[in-house]
C-alpha cells in the first residue's frame, strides 16, 4: 500500500506545479548531456519530468521512453515531443505514467537508463527503484543516477536526520510542499550497490550527487 500512497503523492504534488516547474527547469544538464554523448541505443528516463532530458536524447537519435508519476509533466513533454519528431525517421519515443518502483517494461530492454533529480522524492523504495532499472537495462548497460547532495551548506540538519520538506511557490501565491530524502555521495553509492548495480563512478557537481553505474554481464 506504501507504494501507491507514495505514487499518488507524487502525482499530485507535481501536476500542481507542472506549468511553472517547466517554465522554470527546462534546460538539460551538462552531466547528462555528457553522460549521453558518449552512448547510443535505447534509453529509459525515469522519473522525465517535463522532457527536458528526453528532448536532448531525441535529438542524438536514441529511441526513448519515459517514465513519470505526473499526467500534467507527461503531457508537457508529449508536446514538447510532437515538435521535435516531425520529421520521417525521427527515433522513436513512448511516454507511460507509472511508479519507478514497478515499471511496467520488459527486463533487458533498454541499453542505458537516466534517473535524474527524481530518487529523492521516494519517502520508500528508493533501493526497488535502482533494481527496477537494473532489471530494464541489458547486460553492460549504464545507469546515470542523481539526487540532491546533502553536503550542501544550505542543509541545517541534525546528524541523524535526512528528511526535509522544501516548499515550491507558484506564481499565484501557493506553496506546494515536495518531500526530499537527502543522500551524501556515499548513500548513494551505497544504495546503488545495494541494487546489484556496479558502480563506475561517483561524483558530486554544482550541488547535486551522481553515480554512474554498470549492469554485470
Amino acid at each position: 500500500m506504501y507504494m501507491k500512497r507514495d505514487f499518488e503523492r507524487a502525482s499530485e504534488t507535481f501536476d500542481s506545479i507542472a506549468e511553472h516547474f517547466d517554465r522554470t527547469r527546462n534546460r538539460a544538464w551538462k552531466e547528462v548531456i555528457d553522460f549521453l554523448d558518449r552512448r547510443e541505443g535505447k534509453l529509459l528516463d525515469m522519473g522525465c519530468g517535463n522532457g527536458r532530458h528526453l528532448i536532448d536524447a531525441l535529438k542524438k537519435g536514441f529511441d526513448v521512453v519515459g517514465v513519470d508519476a505526473s499526467i500534467e509533466l507527461l503531457g508537457i513533454s508529449s508536446d514538447k515531443i510532437k515538435k521535435e519528431t516531425r520529421e520521417e525517421g525521427s527515433p522513436k519515443t513512448a511516454l507511460v505514467r507509472a511508479d519507478v518502483k514497478r515499471l511496467p517494461l520488459k527486463k533487458n530492454s533498454f541499453d542505458h537508463v537516466i534517473y535524474i533529480a527524481a530518487i529523492h522524492h521516494l519517502k520508500r523504495g528508493r533501493v526497488d527503484s535502482l533494481k527496477e532499472a537494473k532489471r530494464v537495462l541489458k547486460p553492460r548497460g549504464n545507469l546515470l543516477v542523481s539526487s540532491w547532495a546533502r553536503e550542501l551548506d544550505r542543509w541545517d540538519l541534525d546528524k541523524e536526520e535526512r528528511d526535509v520538506i522544501v516548499p515550491w511557490h507558484r506564481d499565484d501565491g501557493e506553496v506546494v510542499d515536495r518531500f526530499y530524502h537527502l543522500y551524501t555521495l556515499d548513500g548513494l553509492e551505497r544504495d546503488v550497490k545495494r541494487s546489484g548495480l556496479e558502480v563506475v563512478q561517483a561524483y558530486h557537481s554544482r550541488g547535486n550527487n551522481y553515480i554512474e553505474a554498470l549492469k554485470k554481464a
